[in-house]
C-alpha cells in the first residue's frame, strides 16, 4: 500500500468529484451487501482530510460525517476487513458520537477501498443498530464486493479521464484544423508558385498558382504523389535535382532564371528551402517560384534613366562649358569696350549661343525619345 497522505488526499479529491451517487452499479452493490450480510445499513464512503463523504447508501440518509467520529478512519492504513460486533464493548468506540448519537451504531463491518496503485480511498461498510455476528463467508463476500466497488470507481475515473482527453484532443484538433485552413487560404492566395517535395522528388502539396502555371506552360494537370520532374523543363532538370539535394542537405538556394512559355521569355525567382519538423529534421523541400519579369523591366528602365542622367550630367559638366565660357568671355569684352564693339564680336556671340542652344536641344530630344519610346538608350559616356 502507498501511505503518502498528501497524494492519497489528492486522489480522494479526484474521486469525490465523480458522480458516484447516481451510479446504478454501485448502488446495486450496496443493496446486495445489505441483503447478503443481513444488515439494515450499508454505504460507500470516501475519507478526506477532515470529512467522510458518503457517496452511495442504503438504509441511512447520511451524506457526510466528521472523520474523527467515523469507524472507517481505522481502515486508512489497513488492507484487512474490520469487524466490530458490539461497539458498546469496544473501548475505541464506546464514547463515539456515532455510537452515543442518533445513529446508535452497535455493529460495524468495513472493507477498505484500495486503488490499483495502492492508495486507500475509503470503505464499503455495513452497520446495524444491534450487536451482530459476522461469519467468515460474509467477510469473504464483503471483500469481493469491495473489490468490485473499487473496480467500478476506477472504471468511472478512467472514463472521465478518457472523456477529458478526447475533449482536449478535439479542441486541439479544431485549433489545428483552423490553423491549417488559414495556412491553406494563405497558401492558395499567393501569386507565387509553391510546391512541397519529398526526398524521392514526389509532390507532397502545391498551391493554385502552381496548378495554373503547369497548365499554362506544360498543358499538364499537376497532382500530389507525382514526380516533380514531370513538370520541369528537360534542360533544367539536372540543375533542379541538385538544388533539391542541396536543400535536403540544409542549404537554401535562390536563383533568377528566364523561362520561355512559347510566347516569350519571362524572368522568375526560384527558391529551394528545407522544411524541418519539431525535432529539426529536414522532412521536405519547399520550392517557390515568383514572377519577377515586371521588376526586371522596371530595373532595366531605371538603369536606362540613370545612364541618361549620367549623359546629361556629362554634357552639363563638359560640353556646355565651351559655349558658356565663350559667351561669358565675349560679354566681358563688350563690357570693357563700354558695349561698343564691332560686328565680328556679335557674330562670335551668336555662334556661341547657337552652339549652346544645340547642346540643350540634344538633351531635350534624348529625354523626349526616352519617355515616348521606353527604349533602352545606349550611352557612351567617357569620364
Amino acid at each position: 500500500m502507498n501511505h503518502s497522505e498528501e497524494k492519497r488526499l489528492e486522489i480522494v479529491s479526484q474521486f469525490e468529484q465523480l458522480d458516484l451517487g447516481n451510479n446504478k452499479e454501485l448502488n446495486d452493490l450496496v443493496t446486495l451487501a445489505v441483503q447478503i450480510c443481513n444488515v439494515p445499513i450499508a454505504m460507500i464512503s470516501l475519507m478526506g482530510e477532515k470529512t467522510q463523504w458518503v457517496k452511495c447508501r442504503s438504509g441511512i440518509k447520511l451524506e457526510e460525517n466528521n472523520r474523527e467520529d467515523s469507524f472507517c478512519k481505522h481502515l486508512i492504513k489497513s488492507k484487512k476487513i474490520m469487524v466490530v460486533p458490539d461497539a458498546m464493548l469496544d473501548k475505541r468506540f464506546l464514547n463515539s458520537p456515532a455510537v452515543t448519537g442518533q445513529h446508535a451504531v452497535r455493529f460495524y463491518a468495513g472493507a477498505p477501498l484500495i486503488t490499483s496503485s495502492g492508495y486507500h480511498l475509503g470503505s464499503l461498510c455495513l452497520i446495524d443498530k444491534k450487536p451482530n455476528l459476522f461469519t467468515k463467508k460474509q467477510m469473504d463476500l464483503l471483500a469481493v464486493l469491495s473489490r468490485q466497488v473499487m473496480a467500478i470507481m476506477e472504471l468511472q475515473m478512467g472514463l472521465k479521464i478518457i472523456r477529458q482527453h478526447n475533449y482536449e484532443l478535439n479542441c486541439q484538433k479544431e485549433k489545428t484544423m483552423a490553423s491549417e485552413r488559414k495556412l491553406r487560404a494563405f497558401f492558395n492566395s499567393s501569386s507565387s508558385c509553391h510546391t512541397l517535395i519529398d526526398k524521392n522528388l514526389n509532390i507532397l502539396d502545391f498551391n493554385k498558382a502552381m496548378a495554373a502555371f503547369t497548365r499554362k506552360l506544360y498543358h499538364k494537370k499537376i497532382e500530389t504523389g507525382k514526380d516533380i520532374l514531370h513538370y520541369i523543363n528537360s534542360s533544367y532538370k539536372d540543375e533542379f535535382i541538385n538544388h533539391v539535394k542541396s536543400a535536403f542537405a540544409g542549404r537554401q538556394t535562390n536563383k533568377e532564371i528566364s523561362i520561355n512559355d512559347g510566347k516569350g521569355s519571362e524572368w522568375w525567382n526560384i527558391s529551394f528551402n528545407p522544411v524541418k519538423d519539431e525535432k529539426g529534421n529536414i522532412i521536405s523541400v519547399a520550392n517557390s517560384a515568383t514572377n519577377i519579369n515586371e521588376q526586371k523591366q522596371q530595373l532595366t528602365e531605371i538603369q536606362a534613366q540613370n545612364r541618361l542622367l549620367l549623359r546629361i550630367a556629362y554634357i552639363q559638366s563638359h560640353e556646355y562649358r565651351k559655349p558658356v565660357a565663350s559667351i561669358l568671355g565675349l560679354m566681358n569684352v563688350i563690357k570693357i569696350n563700354n558695349y561698343r564693339v564691332g560686328k565680328k564680336c556679335f557674330l562670335m556671340l551668336e555662334q556661341a549661343a547657337t552652339e549652346l542652344d544645340n547642346k540643350i536641344r540634344n538633351v531635350v530630344n534624348s529625354i523626349e525619345h526616352r519617355f515616348s519610346q521606353h527604349a533602352f538608350i545606349p550611352l557612351d559616356v567617357k569620364s
